[in-house]
């Protein structure tokens, strides 16, 4: 009779081997530092295995192992994203009723079944290895128990050798999607189970090292490599340099080779260099690559080999919208070669360990690693029955103050930690995340500290330092403060406590959810201006989504929480990343991406034409990583170009006078630097683009002075007001003030009336606004005419009204007086003054919004592009003049919401075959130019849904409110926020007819 162990904690593993780092053996002969299994002693069993669902343990029969296979399943694979069981995304709550250790008896498993051959060989010993199983199993061998396992992202390892038979033999396995190590993996993702990484068998000889640790000590040019040994039989190590060169080769004495290195060459995210290390026993070899390193605090800063570091972070989760959870050493390559191009130097595996290879590609490549243990429990603060004695994160600690879950807890921190030891890339050890702090979690962090001390220790949850710390406060324990989405007030404020000297870390931060996020140079300022802050993590790298198609035009059908059906769910909350599901870059990205720059420069002197410069680089100098050139231009013109020779040291600071850039004159004169690659890397070419810096240098604003023309005719009917000329017919609505028609020609300019405008189909992170604007009606605002005149004056046709703008139960929102002017040729002004009710929180926006003739698709602008831009989400624009199409400047976030502004507008022209519509603004204005309204981004669940409205939607605004990152973080900084209680918007629209 079988005996369960998924709800045991004193059972997390059974059968098998003892944790152990990890490395591949090859047959002498072989290329250790080939491609992974490409050893005839590892036998990969990834491919289409048998299956069969089961509805759990309690409804198997007896000769449940005799269960046919119904259907087929991919390994690596989830079953959910193969046609069992739906894709659930929950963020906090757990998905099964809080009774640890106990799961639901209706637990659905999968029975997955694989026949191999094997060449049984005297001599030599099979181990079975599962990388990553979603959450636990049972292994059969040829109809024999082998054991249980569970941790989902660690791995398991069986010897198998006393259970294989010469010739073919079956694996079974099951699968369940709960154990009583789910209560651990409340992951903030997508809930998905199956064999989700590699399944191997690896022949090894009787006698062979089991496992290796590699440490060093760097001195002030030496270093010291030790290789210490867990084998049964003699061990030889050959140390190659990174250039190849064979440095020494060494036999084990007392399980242990030391070598000693003159001029050791160190490795950094920015110069990753590897030695090589060939270790022999047992008749088969290791290759190992070894990081020199050196990471510690001094006086409360960050350093990495003695140089103060700034961590350029993203939070990293394993998800695809095809394959789930199963992330492939190619997809894990794009995406790392990916953030390389986009400046990030850092990676958080939240929450759990990333798949080896991965790390192993960081190693390479040169990021900095905080590797997560594969511990979540914050759905605990939400399974109490009252909430009344939980005070702020408390109620995440219900479940690790539980004596029972010290050893699971440990389990997972150690299976890490032992896989993944010998990886340079990794700085900081993670307990995990969002578990709360308890006695049983100090006593495994202070067993880490004695089983490393090379790393950093993280763990942001470290409850009782939430309070300003004391100084009789023991804070051994973890080596930095580290927090989520604290506001730049906060940090401030942390920076100011003479108690605390430790670094802090934001592992989280500007949560990138939709349009967003909006306020990462601001902390950026800070992060270099104060030497304690270490830098920080964006919460995250990806949208997580499972596809359910692609539409008739391309589009893939990305889904989020409650697509499926499900009563439990969180939302979109999952779609909140720097990329899309696919991985094509938000603009997020592109903003992050400047921000991460690495170099600055200052306007010094604007007279002389003095510019600072600061290498950001913290062990490369300026020239070897970049070029840096410059464009001088004129209301967006390209007027001049030139080159910046730079000699700047990491960290320095250099002052460069460019006379061709002093003084200048002119209309909107600004000088952009570009910095661009020095040479070609495995991720990008010489010459692509890393970063700019952009200063205006005049403004003065062009004027658009309309040519003379006799005076239109001004007829009023009821209503409507005419303005007639040569070659135009406009008509006024007396009701609104603004013009419900538009023709030049007979040619009509607009499809509907024009209108004002102070709503925006709500983004992700207006959540804290969003209430105010939807009590107020912003959306549904009603005009009120007070007067209106009509009259001929200076030649021109000139409107005035005074006018309100109200929602339903409420006094007027704002009081407008707006003033109308047109030329005998059919040229308009539009002036309005606007006074905002001083009741009103801060505006979504304010302007005019007009409906286009969709022919008119393409649009031309001088202002900030070219990418959409907000107050606070600009840092990947630049001034300058842009052509794209209309329908190229929506952004098409998974939920629809606002998108495609672009601020500091001083001219822009729609144009088609036929008309074209020119603007001139009179102070920079923001616009946007989209298919859609902004009722149906609003009303839209997903993109896939959005169908063009059958026009070119201008909208012509004095502003827009600032994104932030409120979705998951702090309320938007005052300085973004649409305050102004009176502006003034004008500019003049000049139609054309070709």
């Amino acid at each position: 009779m079988q005996t369960w162990y998924h709800e045991n904690t004193k059972v997390l593993h059974l059968g098998t081997c003892p944790m152990r780092a990890d490395y591949l053996p090859v047959a002498p002969g072989e290329d250790p530092f080939g491609p992974r299994h490409a050893s005839c002693r590892s036998q990969l069993l990834n491919g289409v295995w048998d299956f069969r669902e089961v509805r759990g343990p309690a409804f198997l029969p007896e000769d449940w192992l005799d269960l046919p296979m119904t259907r087929t399943m991919p390994v690596p694979g989830n079953w959910q994203m193969n046609g069992y069981g739906d894709p659930i995304y929950i963020n906090v709550r757990y998905p099964f009723p809080y009774d640890p250790p106990y799961v639901p008896v209706e637990n659905p498993g999968g029975l997955y079944c694989r026949t191999f051959s094997v060449k049984k060989q005297p001599g030599m010993r099979q181990y079975l290895v599962f990388e990553g199983v979603d959450s636990c199993f049972y292994l059969y061998l040829n109809r024999r128990f082998v054991g249980y396992s569970q941790v989902t992202h660690n791995t398991s390892e069986f010897d198998v050798t006393d259970y294989l038979t010469d010739g073919e033999n079956e694996l079974r396995m099951l699968v369940l999607k709960y154990c009583d190590g789910s209560y651990l993996e409340d992951q903030d993702k997508y809930r998905l189970s199956g064999i989700i990484r590699d399944v191997f068998l690896l022949t090894r000889p009787e006698r062979h090292i089991r496992d290796y640790t590699v440490t060093s000590e760097i001195g002030e040019d030496t270093a010291e490599i030790r290789v210490t040994f867990d084998a049964d039989c003699a061990v030889t190590a050959t140390l190659l340099a990174p250039t190849g060169e064979k440095l020494a080769v060494k036999t084990a004495e007392e399980h242990e080779v030391v070598f000693t290195l003159a001029h050791p060459m160190l490795w950094n995210a920015e110069k990753p260099m590897l030695y090589r290390l060939i270790i022999e026993g047992g008749e088969e070899v290791i290759g190992e690559t070894v990081g020199l390193r050196k990471v510690e605090i001094r006086d409360g800063i960050f350093l990495v080999n003695g140089m103060p570091v700034k961590l350029r972070g993203v939070n990293r989760h394993e998800s695809d919208p095809l394959t789930g959870s199963c992330i492939s050493r190619e997809q894990a390559l794009h995406e790392l070669l990916m953030m390389k191009q986009y400046n990030v130097n850092t990676i958080r595996t939240s929450h759990y360990p990333a798949r080896a290879e991965f790390l192993r590609l960081c190693d390479e490549l040169g990021f900095y690693v905080v590797s997560e243990a594969d511990n979540e429990s914050h759905g605990s603060a939400e399974a109490a029955q009252t909430m009344a004695d939980i005070e702020g994160y408390t109620g995440l600690a219900l479940l690790v103050n539980r004596p029972e879950f010290e050893e699971p807890f440990r389990d997972r921190v150690m299976g890490m930690i032992a896989r993944d030891k010998n990886r340079p890339s990794i700085i900081m050890w993670s307990m995990g995340n969002e578990c709360g702090y308890s006695i049983y979690v100090e006593r495994v962090i202070r067993d880490v500290r004695k089983l490393d001390r090379s790393r950093l220790l993280h763990y942001e949850s470290m409850h009782h330092l939430t309070h300003a710390p004391q100084p009789n406060d023991s804070l051994d324990t973890i080596d930095m403060v580290s927090r989520m989405y604290d506001s730049i007030d906060t940090i401030e404020n942390f920076l100011q406590n003479p108690f605390e000297t430790r670094p802090y870390f934001l592992c989280e931060y500007c949560h990138a959810m939709g349009n967003g996020p909006g306020d990462l140079e601001d902390y950026w300022s800070l992060i270099y201006r104060e030497p304690r802050l270490m830098g920080g993590c964006v919460w995250e790298w990806c949208d997580h989504s499972a596809q359910i198609g692609v539409t008739e035009n391309g589009k893939s059908m990305f889904t989020y929480g409650g697509d499926f059906g499900e009563a439990l769910h969180d939302g979109n909350f999952c779609v909140d990343g720097l990329v899309y599901p696919d991985r094509r870059p938000h603009t997020g990205l592109r903003e992050m991406k400047n921000v991460y720059r690495p170099i600055r420069a200052e306007l010094v002197d604007g007279k002389r034409g003095i510019y600072r410069f600061r290498n950001l680089l913290h062990f490369t100098s300026a020239e070897e990583k970049l070029t840096c050139r410059y464009e001088l231009t004129e209301n967006g013109e390209l007027v001049r170009t030139g080159t910046v020779a730079l000699c700047l040291p990491p960290m320095d600071v250099q002052e460069v006078e460019i006379p061709e850039l002093a003084s200048p004159a002119g209309e909107m004169v600004y000088v952009r630097f570009i910095y661009e690659e020095a040479q070609d890397t495995r991720w990008q070419e010489k010459g692509a683009y890393l970063g700019h810096d952009q200063f205006r240098l005049t403004d003065t604003l062009p004027v658009y002075r309309p040519a003379d023309s006799a005076a239109p005719q001004i007829t009023r009917c009821g209503n409507t007001i005419t303005i007639q000329g040569e070659q135009f017919t406009y008509e006024i609505d007396a009701l609104t003030g603004l013009f419900s028609q538009m023709e030049q020609n007979g040619a009509a300019l607009l499809t509907r009336p024009m209108a004002y405008n102070a709503f925006r189909a709500p983004t992700d992170n207006d959540g804290p606004f969003r209430r105010d604007w939807e009590r107020f009606h912003m959306r549904d605002l009603t005009s009120r005419v007070y007067e209106i005149t009509a009259d001929v004056e200076n030649g021109c046709a000139v409107v005035r009204s005074r006018a309100s703008l109200s929602g339903l139960s409420y006094e007027p929102m704002f009081r407008l007086h707006t003033t109308l002017t047109v030329t005998g040729q059919g040229e308009v002004h539009f002036d309005t003054q606007v006074q905002v009710n001083r009741h009103l929180p801060a505006l979504a926006r304010f302007g005019l919004r007009l409906f286009l003739p969709e022919e008119l698709d393409t649009v031309d602008y001088t202002g900030f592009g070219p990418y959409e831009n907000y107050p606070d989400k600009q840092r990947a624009d630049w001034y300058g003049r842009f052509h794209a199409a209309v329908a190229d400047l929506h952004e098409d976030y998974v939920r629809p919401q606002e998108n495609g502004a672009h601020q500091g507008t001083t001219w822009l022209r729609v144009s088609g075959a036929r008309q074209a519509l020119s603007v001139y603004a009179d102070a920079p204005i923001s616009f946007n130019a989209s298919p859609y309204t902004q009722e149906m981004l609003a009303d839209a669940r997903h993109h896939f849904e959005l169908v063009p409205s059958g026009a070119s939607v201008l909208c012509l605004d004095y502003k827009q409110n600032g994104m932030g990152s409120a979705s998951c973080g702090p309320h938007l900084l005052e300085k973004y926020r649409f305050h102004e209680k009176e502006f003034r918007l004008g500019f003049w629209l000049v139609p054309e007819i070709r």
